[in-house]
């Protein structure tokens, strides 16, 4: 039994690009779709799972829901590869207070796991790439092919840590910049810790009735022990 389950959000929580790389979806969807969309920005997706974000895209551009849908599960075998050529050899910024909010939760003796919308092999690289190795951490995860909502996903590693670490959810953490990802985990009854990024990410995550907002990660032990 796990005395404690911390779930983490990855993109912008503990680790971010080093530049933009809207670009990988491009190739994704002219490689899955044959379309060449132009001026593709993913940024304003911070939260959404890759097949919402796919789908808002390509509506958008008058794709229908049965056209979308025919191609989808193409699009997500794709993708990690066209993230790979567009950023896979880059370095990654890995949040300020990332590796030592890692190395005192794994001290602890805590469980940590993955509840991102982006898919393992993407966050994998990403960890890589930021020099963080991934399998001293983290011992589960769900990503973003197993279901189109952050709140799928979120509830899936609920279920984790409720069947294989018999943790109550009244000692199940989650982590994230994202206010749409922690409202998401807050329906479950799970504790939620918002991580402030910017002057934006503050104004929403102190208003969103999160357990509790820190301005870094290195506020986040004193929330979770």
């Amino acid at each position: 039994m796990a005395e404690k389950v911390v779930l983490f959000d990855v993109e912008n929580t503990l680790l971010r690009e080093s530049k933009d790389v809207s670009q990988y979806y491009f190739e994704a969807i002219r490689n899955a779709y044959g379309l060449s969309l132009e001026d593709i920005d993913i940024s304003p997706y911070e939260g959404f799972t890759i097949q919402e974000t796919v789908r808002d895209i390509l509506s958008k551009n008058g794709l229908t829901k049965d056209e979308i849908d025919e191609k989808m599960e193409l699009f997500v075998n794709e993708l990690p590869y066209a993230h790979y050529n567009v950023a896979g050899h880059d370095k990654v910024v890995v949040i300020d207070g990332a590796i030592d909010l890692l190395k005192h939760l794994h001290k602890r003796g805590h469980v940590m796991g993955v509840a991102s919308g982006q898919l393992e092999r993407v966050l994998r690289n990403m960890f890589e790439r930021g020099g963080i190795e991934y399998d001293s951490y983290f011992k589960f995860g769900t990503y973003g092919d197993a279901g189109e909502h952050i709140s799928k996903i979120i509830e899936a590693s609920v279920d984790v840590a409720e069947k294989e670490f018999k943790t109550d959810r009244k000692h199940i953490v989650f982590v994230s910049s994202s206010k749409r990802n922690i409202t998401a985990a807050h329906a479950f009854g799970i504790n939620t810790v918002g991580v402030i990024t910017d002057a934006e990410s503050k104004r929403e995550l102190e208003g969103s009735g999160i357990t509790a907002v820190v301005r870094n990660l290195r506020d986040c032990a004193r929330f979770i022990d």
